[in-house]
């Protein structure tokens, strides 16, 4: 019996001596690295939320005066520039609005979402869901925002509100903070869009600005009674002598235009 206990014994230590024995190396190499990795996953993780966290590059786009221009926000909302105009935005809207902001005037058609859609500017605010509409905010000159479809809501920085619905405008009284409602005709305040500019029984003090920004000119009136006279025209390719000369037909007015200066001088005939 003990012979046989010896025999077996004998056979299960030579098949123990066959089998490779684990590298030790091997085995110190895969614990050391599954010690480095839960650092480096730590970092990878903080880093990845830093990104996640980190604000969106703003971007600004500007246009000289005499030109006009056009492009896709981020949303792939459609947004047109007039003359001497500015807006920014993100690269990238955040997810409990779209933000941007204007100096000057610009056209929106704003794409369809659940999140609104807000134009910022120096005295007021507009919201919206989706929609097409102008706004004019130049510096020295009554803002004003002229809807052409959809619905939009207009806040003053003091907080008076107001809703507009297709074929209104508000003008904004920057000084009194008051909203002023008006029905206009839609094509006139966005013509420009279509490289129009349409005046239709506009005070001279107006159009005086509008064509400064249209062909990058000053523009002098040396009799301040001038300013209150109202003119008609729509122009798309005309010069700037052309439209001078059309004003001299038919306003009481005559012009002369100083080179030196780049000046137009308009007075009383």
């Amino acid at each position: 019996l003990s012979a046989g206990l010896h025999k077996i014994h004998f056979e299960i230590n030579k098949k123990e001596q066959a089998q490779p024995k684990p590298n030790r190396f091997l085995i110190y190499l895969t614990r050391a690295a599954a010690v480095l990795m839960i650092p480096l996953a730590a970092a990878f993780f903080m880093q990845l939320q830093k990104s996640n966290n980190r604000p969106a590059q703003m971007q600004t786009v500007s246009t000289p005066l005499a030109s006009k221009t056009n492009f896709t926000l981020p949303d792939g909302s459609t947004v047109w520039l007039n003359s001497g105009s500015s807006i920014q935005f993100p690269s990238e809207f955040d997810k409990d609005q779209r933000l941007v902001s204007l100096k000057g005037e610009a056209y929106f058609d704003i794409k369809q979402s659940e999140k609104p859609f807000r134009v910022e500017t120096s005295h007021f605010t507009v919201a919206v869901l989706g929609t097409a509409f102008n706004v004019m905010a130049y510096n020295g000159e009554l803002p004003a925002v002229t809807l052409d479809r959809g619905k939009i809501t207009l806040q003053t920085d003091t907080k008076k509100q107001t809703t507009l619905v297709p074929g209104q405008q508000a003008v904004i009284d920057t000084i009194n903070h008051g909203i002023a409602l008006r029905e206009v005709e839609n094509g006139l305040y966005s013509s420009w869009v279509n490289n129009k500019l349409i005046i239709k029984n506009e005070i001279l003090e107006t159009v005086v600005k509008k064509l400064e920004r249209w062909y990058n000119i000053d523009i002098d009136v040396t009799d301040r009674g001038l300013l209150a006279v109202k003119m008609t025209a729509n122009i798309e390719f005309e010069s700037v002598r052309e439209v001078m000369e059309l004003m001299e037909l038919t306003l009481p007015i005559k012009y002369e235009y100083r080179k030196n200066e780049r000046k137009l001088v308009l007075s009383k005939k």
